[in-house]
């Protein structure tokens, strides 16, 4: 997971006067022949979860346990393996289909996306899709600030005054978010602030913490992108 990333929550608060965003290509290749041929998408099939006995469990689980150990140590990774208590059926998958998860894991992504309309600045949406392997999941985060009409500037704009709080949840997509703390820095003439956003992220058995930097924005009209 080497994207946004990694280690434990921040917090930290202050206040500053003055105020501060995509299209996946798909390129089919193909074999040149002089005989005709059918192209098949590979399908993406999910592991089928096993039934297993209370006994079966606890022997899958010290399995689990091992293959978070070794992926940490080979790829320098913070996964934690969730209690056995937390395990939902579908979880319980054959040990080849949980490390091809968790090699998922390290190699997923935390991408921001842009906002292409302003808000007002007491409500702010961002959102951040996380990609892994063929999942996409969604944060929503919400952020609340306060501007003011700047007249020192050549222009008259609207800049941050404040921020107020911050906010992330899962939207939607599988896993669950917890957002454990922030800290933000304001750029020097007040019109953007950067968050990075401290928490931590639970899919399949398997929780890892996280830093997602988000930026908000504050235009010459006090909106916000």
């Amino acid at each position: 997971m080497k994207k946004y990333i990694f280690a434990g929550a921040l917090l930290g608060i202050f206040f500053l006067t003055g105020c501060v965003n995509e299209k996946t290509e798909n390129v089919k290749s193909s074999k040149p022949s002089t005989d005709e041929q059918t192209v098949e998408k590979e399908k993406i099939v999910a592991p089928t979860p096993l039934n297993l006995t209370q006994e079966q469990k606890e022997k899958y689980y010290k399995e689990y346990i091992s293959l978070v150990e070794k992926v940490n140590e080979e790829y320098h990774e913070n996964f934690e393996i969730e209690p056995i208590s937390n395990f939902t059926d579908e979880y319980w998958v054959e040990g080849s289909d949980f490390k091809k998860m968790l090699k998922e894991r390290v190699d997923a992504s935390f991408i921001v996306l842009k906002n292409n309309d302003a808000y007002a600045p007491t409500s702010v949406p961002k959102t951040v899709e996380i990609h892994t392997g063929s999942k996409v999941a969604i944060i929503s985060f919400e952020g609340s600030f306060d501007t003011q009409l700047n007249s020192n500037t050549t222009e008259s704009r609207q800049l941050f005054s404040a921020m107020n709080s911050l906010s992330s949840k899962i939207e939607n997509g599988s896993g669950n978010w917890i957002q454990k703390g922030y800290k933000y820095t304001i750029d020097a003439d007040g019109r953007s602030y950067i968050i990075t956003v401290g928490g931590k992220y639970s899919e399949s058995g398997v929780s890892s913490s996280h830093l997602i930097d988000v930026e908000f924005y504050c235009n010459k009209n006090g909106g916000i992108l």
